[in-house]
């Protein structure tokens, strides 16, 4: 146990020596708790370490105690008139923690997990905040690739993303053990798996968002593998097969990251071969009535159960034609024209024309196209053939973005009503997987949560 005197006055020197910004946090007759501050909370853990053992001062580094601190403490034990006390240093950042929000911090936290899968990789274990040490954070650096700051993730990362690095850190290294990866974010590595999507996408246009074909944050890849073996396939299929061999062979594995509130995170595949979740949604049928501009697509038993067509856009603007999947308790994404066209091409079942076409007849309001737009509910059967005149004097008098809706919504409806079952069942799949970036045309990742 260390003199009382000599140990404080051995830490004391040690704070000033270093700058910190030093103040007493708690105190009581047998524990008492230092905040010190500095923009470097690591540096100064490692130097004060350092310091009080070149003074010879017993003292216990890096505890993890987490109702001081989600970083590890310095902790001295000393005798003050026989009863003994407890020192414990708590290294804070200058700035304040606390959750975040926004792109930046979505930036740290994933390239804090990156960093952090490196810790529990190279240390080959299970880690805890006590391994948030200088030197784990230097040595992880080299297998660890990222866009996030640095010296950010060491000292600004909020304490709730400093847990769920660590718990999702300790998931991955127990998936894949193996010291033979890096860890990617937003690296050069990252970038040529993207482009490769990019260049069959200028072509196939399926997505509009990278994030549908695949959400993953960051890749696992495997020491001196080249991604640029990718730019080798020429179409969505071949290059989702290649991913899925990529991941399969343990060469390049792409992970979606969600925050982890508990204490384990968990692993999920997502759309792996014959995964029994890809066959969740089948067409049941469709539904729409004369006066709302929208239509739907039926995917489940219950009424709720469906896909709603219809211009999502503001006020009484012409665009954001797109499906929205509903749920029992929640909406669950939506998929627009531009990916909706390239899964009715790829069906062979023919596109819906564009948006900017049905916007410009819709502003004209001609007579014929309103005619257009009547025939085809006679067609589906919400409008009788002999009230067709009337109909179609309603269809004029109708606002632009009904008839904007109404015309792309009732092709829609017919063409499903009318396709090969067996082709509307997995076209529906299809529609509803999208939404949650679960499609045949996606890439396999890995979700932790």
């Amino acid at each position: 146990m260390a003199k009382a005197g000599d140990a404080l006055l051995a830490l004391n020197r040690a704070l000033q020596t270093y700058r910190a910004d030093v103040k007493v946090h708690s105190a009581t007759s047998k524990t008492v708790v230092y905040h010190a501050k500095s923009k470097d909370r690591v540096q100064l853990s490692h130097d004060v370490n350092a310091a009080l053992k070149r003074e010879g001062v017993k003292f216990t580094p890096n505890v993890e105690d987490l109702k001081v601190s989600t970083f590890p403490i310095t902790t001295i034990e000393v005798e003050q008139d026989k009863v003994k006390v407890l020192y414990k240093v708590a290294f804070k950042p200058l700035k304040g923690g606390g959750s975040g929000a926004g792109a930046d911090v979505t930036k740290l936290g994933e390239s804090a997990q990156a960093l952090y899968a490196a810790i529990a990789s190279n240390l080959g274990r299970d880690i805890t905040s006590s391994d948030l040490t200088l030197e784990n954070f230097t040595k992880a650096n080299k297998i660890a690739f990222y866009d996030g700051d640095f010296e950010k993730i060491k000292n600004e990362l909020p304490d709730d993303w400093i847990h769920s690095c660590i718990m999702g850190a300790n998931e991955l290294r127990s998936r894949y053990s193996s010291k033979t990866f890096e860890f990617h974010r937003g690296s050069k590595k990252v970038d040529q798996i993207e482009n490769a999507f990019k260049k069959i996408n200028r072509v196939e246009k399926a997505f509009g968002d990278l994030n549908k074909w695949s959400p993953a944050d960051i890749y696992i890849i495997k020491k001196n593998f080249d991604p640029k073996i990718l730019d080798e396939e020429h179409s969505l299929k071949g290059l989702n097969e290649k991913m899925y061999e990529l991941l399969n062979d343990k060469k390049v594995i792409g992970v979606s990251l969600k925050k982890i509130e508990g204490n384990k995170g968990s692993i999920s595949e997502k759309n792996f071969p014959n995964d029994p979740k890809m066959s969740k949604a089948s067409f049941k049928g469709t539904s729409a009535t004369f006066v709302s501009m929208d239509g739907y697509v039926h995917w489940g038993n219950a009424p709720t159960e469906r896909i709603q067509f219809r211009s999502f856009g503001d006020g009484e603007g012409l665009t954001g034609w797109q499906g929205e999947i509903k749920g029992a308790s929640a909406n669950q994404g939506k998929i627009s024209l531009g990916p909706l066209n390239f899964l009715l091409k790829s069906y062979g079942v023919g596109e819906l024309p564009t948006s900017m076409q049905s916007a410009a007849l819709a502003r004209q309001n001609t007579e014929s196209h309103a005619e257009v737009i009547t025939d085809l509910m006679i067609n589906y059967g919400i409008a009788k053939k002999a009230e067709k005149e009337a109909v179609v004097r309603t269809v004029m008098g109708k606002s632009t973005k009904y008839r904007y809706s109404k015309w792309l919504a009732l092709q829609l409806l017919i063409k499903m009503r009318d396709m090969n079952p067996k082709i509307a069942n997995q076209l529906t799949q299809d529609m509803y997987l999208y939404a949650s970036s679960q499609s045949s045309f996606s890439a396999p990742y890995l979700k932790l949560e």
